[in-house]
């Protein structure tokens, strides 16, 4: 059955996110705005906003959001209801007027399901967009010509509409200005295409490339809450005139350059600098870089595990800070166990943990050891069941975690599990190591692998990782062991046996070990 045009469009924006994940991650400053005009073209790459959204906290937790839906753990539909219920319980749902400081004037805006649909739209295709430029550059060799693709419908703007099937080189100065989205709602979309598709000279449907830059010139625009005058490119909205990929690796250069500073400086510091956040990795690549770093600083864990392990933890100890025991609502031994493993991660990692929920935690004998987060509450007074804790209320971010009585690495894993549904920025970056990983590899039964005691129905793609469980996939959840294992390895060997991991992690999945590490010191919420 042939895919409606709906359909081809939605498909062309399902890439692999790593590349728009990192753009997303290069936004962490949160700035509140007044007007759309007040963050323009670069600042975007290092910035979020919402204009008019005054509180940073809802900023952040916005931003949070569309993190998760670029890589593709939340849909549009979902934005829209989590997005709805965060604004109307901080009384931020329909018209708020606030005080714009630029004029001391009394402004109004509107939050209502229009608004949020832009700003998911806007923000999502954006990043879409960073990572399609970073992913057509990286393969320019192979496929070193763009084209322009329109919807194709009577909604298209006549000046896009122009554009439509135009091919340029990659390199072409056009793309640094008409890379799209290239106005508000704009549908518009590129492809990479190869030589001999170019030598062809038509699209699939025959329609004749067009190979020549248009020369439309530009007009001037006004930005009227700063007065700065500004050539804007005809047929391309104000605050769309840049390649948003562009701006994203200018931003990631500039970090690259301050990495190669810190290099060539007195280790203590080049250290001081980080801590202050000078530096600060943004993709899978630099944290692993950032940790081998680290890693090659301490004594060699494949001979010395409990030694490498000690001086990893001083170090996290001195220049990230792991001292603060997670909030836990419950007393007793698993509750004790689990606020010492809690110690072991960074302080703001155990901060955003507590802030999700109150944490009720037991120990058994002999457990494998679970965790579960209760998510938005289906009705009001809807209520729980969950093994070894009975019928609950069904309270949003409340966490339940059963432990296997004095094994720390079991309370380490299962409260990484907690840190996941807390800081699902940080679980993305493990989801996408899994797929570079693990592209084209079939799911397999984990009973069939290990002859073990799992379920029937209990898959996994085991790659290269030191157990096969940690590539265990919970469906459209993902591969939620790869982030819970890791840290296990590293964090939860204390013990001889335990340290046996370590070391096993360490010696034969050395890139994993580095990156773990380069978040640990590195990745903040």
């Amino acid at each position: 059955m042939a895919k409606s045009a709906a359909q081809v469009f939605a498909d062309a924006y399902r890439l692999p996110p790593a590349e728009a994940l990192a753009y997303m991650a290069r936004r962490d400053a949160l700035t509140t705005t007044y007007a759309w005009q007040d963050l323009l073209r670069d600042e975007h790459a290092r910035q979020f906003t919402v204009s008019r959204l005054a509180r940073v906290d809802l900023l952040e937790a916005i931003r949070d959001q569309i993190t998760r839906a670029v890589g593709g753990d939340l849909t549009r539909r979902d934005f829209n209801i989590k997005a709805s219920e965060l604004l109307a319980r901080a009384g931020w749902w329909g018209e708020k007027t606030v005080i714009d400081p630029a004029t001391g004037d009394a402004v109004t805006t509107r939050f209502d399901p229009a608004r949020l649909k832009l700003i998911f739209d806007v923000n999502t295709r954006m990043a879409y967009s960073a990572g399609l430029w970073e992913r057509t550059q990286r393969n320019k060799k192979t496929h070193p010509y763009i084209r322009y693709i329109t919807k194709g419908d009577e909604r298209v703007r006549e000046s896009h509409a122009a554009w439509h099937n135009l091919v340029l080189p990659a390199d072409d100065p056009f793309w640094l200005t008409h890379w799209p989205p290239n106005g508000w709602r704009c549908r518009c979309r590129v492809t990479a295409i190869s030589r001999r598709d170019f030598d062809r000279g038509t699209a699939p449907d025959g329609s004749p490339f067009k190979t020549a830059a248009p020369d439309l010139g530009t007009r001037e625009w006004t930005n009227r809450r700063t007065g700065e005058v500004m050539d804007v490119p005809r047929g391309i909205d104000p605050g769309f005139d840049y390649n948003p990929g562009v701006a994203s690796a200018r931003s990631a250069g500039l970090e690259k350059m301050v990495a190669d500073k810190l290099d060539k400086v007195p280790a203590p510091l080049a250290q001081a600098a980080r801590k202050a956040g000078m530096l600060r990795p943004q993709t899978v690549e630099e944290f692993q870089a950032a940790g081998r770093q680290i890693v090659a600083q301490l004594p060699d864990a494949a001979a010395a595990p409990l030694a490498a392990r000690a001086a990893l933890l001083a170090r996290l100890t001195e220049e990230v800070g792991i001292s603060t025991p997670a909030k836990v609502a419950t007393k007793g031994a698993g509750a004790a166990l689990v606020a010492e493993a809690s110690k072991l991660f960074p302080d703001a990692w155990t901060q955003a943990a507590d802030e999700l929920g109150p944490l009720y935690v037991k120990a058994r004998a002999n457990s494998r050891g679970w965790h579960y987060t209760e998510g938005e509450p289906k009705f009001p007074g809807a209520k729980t069941r969950l093994q070894d804790f009975g019928t609950v209320p069904a309270v949003r971010g409340a966490g339940y975690i059963v432990v296997r009585t004095g094994a720390l690495e079991n309370a380490v894993h299962e409260y990484a599990h907690r840190l996941q549904s807390a800081l699902p920025e940080l679980d993305a970056l493990f989801q996408a190591v899994h797929r570079q990983r693990t592209a084209g590899e079939p799911l397999e039964s984990l009973r069939a692998i290990t002859g073990g005691g799992y379920k029937a129905d209990e898959v996994t793609r085991k790659d290269k990782y030191v157990n096969p469980y940690q590539g265990k996939e919970y469906g459209a959840r993902g591969a939620l062991e790869v982030l819970t294992m890791s840290f296990e390895a590293v964090l939860g060997g204390g013990t001889t046996g335990a340290s046996r991991a370590f070391k096993a992690f360490y010696t034969n999945d050395r890139a994993l070990f580095e990156f773990v590490v380069g978040l640990l010191f590195h990745w903040k919420p």
